[in-house]
């Protein structure tokens, strides 16, 4: 099960994510894909034996929060292409291809939601969540002026080559929710190429930790602007 003669890796990170958790695996285990690794963040519910019996792989990160448990997740998936997503659903497992095509050209490729005709009608996408994600990847755009073009900063759905991953998954810092950006700041400081491609973008099965409330959202928009500023 290789892809071009290299092994792909799927990573989900998950808490309590029983209800999306098994469609997720299924959509994604796909002939070219080597693994799956779910990676449970001290799930309650039954997120843990769904996805046993889904097939994934498990591991156990202790440490709460979505950028401990993807970490988790980089450090222990073996393949020469690791794939980032969610358990809920959100992304498509035929996107992969999408992001396999451009991992040829570039070291590390990144999704964005923000297209209109692949955004799933029901999609969560509001204003504050549209325009803060714009204008946190605009920062970053203009922080490496020249290197990359970023319109969603906050998808999770993404690729990268073993080869990069080696220089920078030691360097990472953040444990919460903001680790989607500063994987990017630390991937364009170590010279990883980059590029950003449009995604389709579903409605979520369960109800969202952070973008269901909107104080939480904002939240993590004003950690995410202060890691830019300062990371």
């Amino acid at each position: 099960m290789v892809y071009n003669g290299k092994r792909v890796s799927v990573v989900i990170p998950a808490y309590n994510e029983e209800k999306g958790i098994k469609k997720t695996v299924k959509d994604f285990s796909k002939p070219y894909v080597d693994e799956i690794v779910v990676v449970d963040n001290n799930s309650t519910d039954k997120t843990v034996s769904i996805a046993k019996q889904s097939g994934a792989k498990l591991v156990n990160e202790k440490k709460q929060g979505y950028g401990y448990a993807i970490r988790r997740g980089l450090k222990e998936a073996k393949g020469d292409i690791i794939i980032l997503t969610e358990g809920d659903n959100t992304f498509i497992g035929n996107d992969m291809k999408k992001l396999l095509v451009y991992i040829e050209d570039v070291d590390m490729v990144l999704g964005t939601r923000l297209t209109k005709e692949l955004r799933e009608k029901g999609a969560k996408m509001n204003w504050f969540l549209y325009w803060g994600n714009y204008f946190l990847a605009k920062l970053i755009q203009f922080r490496f002026w020249g290197n990359v073009r970023l319109t969603d900063v906050g998808c999770t759905f993404r690729a990268i080559n073993k080869k990069s991953l080696k220089k920078i998954v030691n360097k990472f810092k953040v444990g919460g929710s903001e680790f989607s950006p500063e994987m990017i700041i630390v991937a364009l400081k170590n010279n990883i190429r980059t590029v950003e491609i449009p995604v389709h973008y579903r409605t979520r099965i369960g109800e969202s930790k952070i973008t269901s409330n909107f104080y939480k959202s904002f939240k993590v928009g004003l950690k995410m602007l202060k890691l830019i500023s300062t990371r």
